[in-house]
C-alpha cells in the first residue's frame, strides 16, 4: 500500500515537472514558457523554491511551479526536507543545464515484464517527455 502511494506521488510529480513552463527568474511578475528557459541555458541564475526529496534525487520547486533538479545530489541535506508540508524554502545559484534522462516508457500490455519508470501513453515523443532541467555547480541558502 505505501509503495503504490510512493508510486503515484511520484508519478504525479512526474507529470508536473514535465508540463512545468516557467521562467524561475520572474518568481511572481509573469509566467514564462519553456523556449525562455531554453535562453538561459549555461547561464548562471538564481531561483528561490520549496526542497524535495524524491527517487531521482534533490528537487526545488518555485513558488510558480517550475521543477529543477540538483544535479549530483541525491537528497537535500538533514533537515532541508522532512515532508511535504515541512520543507525549506531555499535560494540556489548555479548554472542552469536540461538533460533527456527521466526514465519513461510505453507499456505493451502482451508484455509480461513489469517496467520501471514513468508510463506514457501510445504516441508520446518519449524524448520530450524524458526531459529536465538541473542546476550544476550551484550554492544554496535557506531563506526560511
Amino acid at each position: 500500500m505505501r509503495r503504490l502511494l510512493i508510486i503515484k506521488r511520484f508519478l504525479i510529480l512526474s507529470i508536473f515537472c514535465t508540463y512545468a513552463c516557467s521562467n524561475p527568474q520572474q518568481i511572481g511578475k509573469e509566467n514564462k514558457q519553456n523556449k525562455d528557459l531554453k535562453e538561459l541555458l549555461g547561464k548562471n541564475i538564481t531561483v528561490i523554491g520549496q526542497t524535495i526529496n524524491m527517487k531521482l534525487g534533490a528537487l526545488l520547486i518555485t513558488k510558480n511551479g517550475e521543477s529543477i533538479w540538483m544535479e549530483g545530489m541525491d537528497s537535500w541535506p538533514d533537515g532541508y526536507y522532512i515532508s511535504e508540508q515541512n520543507s525549506k524554502s531555499v535560494k540556489v545559484t548555479g548554472t542552469l543545464i536540461e538533460k533527456n534522462d527521466l526514465p519513461v516508457f510505453i507499456s505493451n500490455e502482451n508484455d509480461s515484464i513489469i517496467q520501471q519508470g514513468i508510463y506514457r501513453q501510445k504516441g508520446t515523443n518519449l524524448e520530450k517527455a524524458s526531459h529536465r532541467y538541473l542546476l550544476k555547480n550551484y550554492k544554496y541558502i535557506i531563506i526560511k
